[in-house]
């Protein structure tokens, strides 16, 4: 990167920052480096149209009231990604138009100029004087995720806007740039989460359903002034803080998993238990099986036996009763 800035960029002025401060934080430095009043943050895996930037600026000019201005992202395959989003009441968020092709007729009532709960910090233009006025991302949620939808609710708080400009695109390869590590990445979405809810629980118990009309939006009531403003932090004293937080998040997994761990173990062993029992009982009920079937067939033997000696009285009988017959016969004809 220092490579491509220093051979295709010219007036660049590059911030060096010897650890991982998160995303917030690296903007939050670069914007204090910045000289302009129109600040544009941009993903590493995002790639904007040529006309992006000239248009978002002219919407955030155009609209004094209006402090952020998102672009339309599109995914590599060149599908929505999103046209601005929603945030759900468990916190959850939903991407509008995700999926759909951005010519076809679906796509439409989505690419409209309008308020949206947020749009993502992946290609976003935001007026300096609002970013600094609310003290810009909060470092409580460093390293990633939920950033920029805090710092949309707490402009609005402060009585501006945030829109989509339908016009600017971007194609944004989401998750590329975490996807090494996908759990640092369930870490940072799982810290960042809790900290929003906890921030905006009672926002959160109005926001509008999922599949509510493209202009519903969360309703954000005014807060003090510095109500919302974040307290800064070094940029060591923010990777420290991510770095300890990592560390009691894996801790806490880990204690989770070794808890389960046991209880496996502990299951396994009952149920060990319980076969050798039943193997016990297996063999004695076989040692009864075969008992029992050594006494049917003993009595098969002697049924066998008293059959044939029946047999044998019949036969007795019959030759005994033919003989009379053949007596009595004679008898007669003398």
């Amino acid at each position: 990167t220092r490579r491509a800035v220093a051979d295709y960029v010219h007036g660049a002025r590059i911030v060096d920052v010897p650890v991982n401060i998160g995303y917030g934080g690296g903007c939050n430095l670069g914007v204090q480096n910045a000289a302009g009043s129109l600040i544009f943050l941009l993903n590493d895996d995002a790639i904007v149209d040529p006309h992006a930037l000239a248009r978002l600026a002219t919407r955030a000019t155009r609209e004094p009231e209006v402090a952020a201005v998102g672009a339309v992202l599109l995914n590599p395959d060149g599908t929505l990604q999103e046209a601005g989003s929603r945030v759900l009441r468990d916190a959850g968020t939903v991407q509008l138009g995700a999926g759909l092709d951005p010519v076809s007729a679906e796509a439409r009532p989505f690419l409209v100029h309008r308020d949206v709960d947020y749009a993502s910090g992946a290609a976003l233009l935001i007026k300096r004087e609002a970013f600094d006025a609310v003290g810009g991302f909060d470092p409580i949620y460093e390293p990633a995720y939920f950033e920029d939808v805090d710092l949309a609710f707490r402009l609005k708080a402060s009585g501006w806007r945030v829109v989509l400009e339908p016009s600017a695109w971007a194609t944004h390869a989401s998750g590329s740039s975490t996807a090494a590590d996908t759990r640092f990445r369930t870490f940072a979405a799982d810290h960042s989460g809790r900290a929003f809810r906890a921030r905006w629980a009672e926002v959160l118990e109005s926001a509008p359903d999922r599949d509510a009309g493209v202009a519903v939006v969360c309703v954000i009531p005014r807060s003090a002034e510095d109500q919302l403003e974040p307290r800064q932090r070094e940029p060591l004293a923010t990777a420290l803080a991510i770095s300890g937080d990592y560390a009691s998040w894996l801790a806490a997994r880990l204690d989770a998993r070794e808890s389960e761990l046991d209880a496996r173990e502990a299951e396994l062993a009952d149920a060990n238990s319980h076969l050798e029992t039943a193997r016990v009982e297996a063999l004695k009920l076989q040692e009864r099986i075969d008992s029992l079937n050594e006494a049917a067939h003993a009595l098969k033997l002697r049924v066998d036996e008293a059959d044939r000696k029946i047999a044998e009285f019949e036969s007795l009988d019959t030759i005994g009763a033919v003989k009379l017959k053949l007596k009595t016969r004679s008898e007669r004809k003398n």
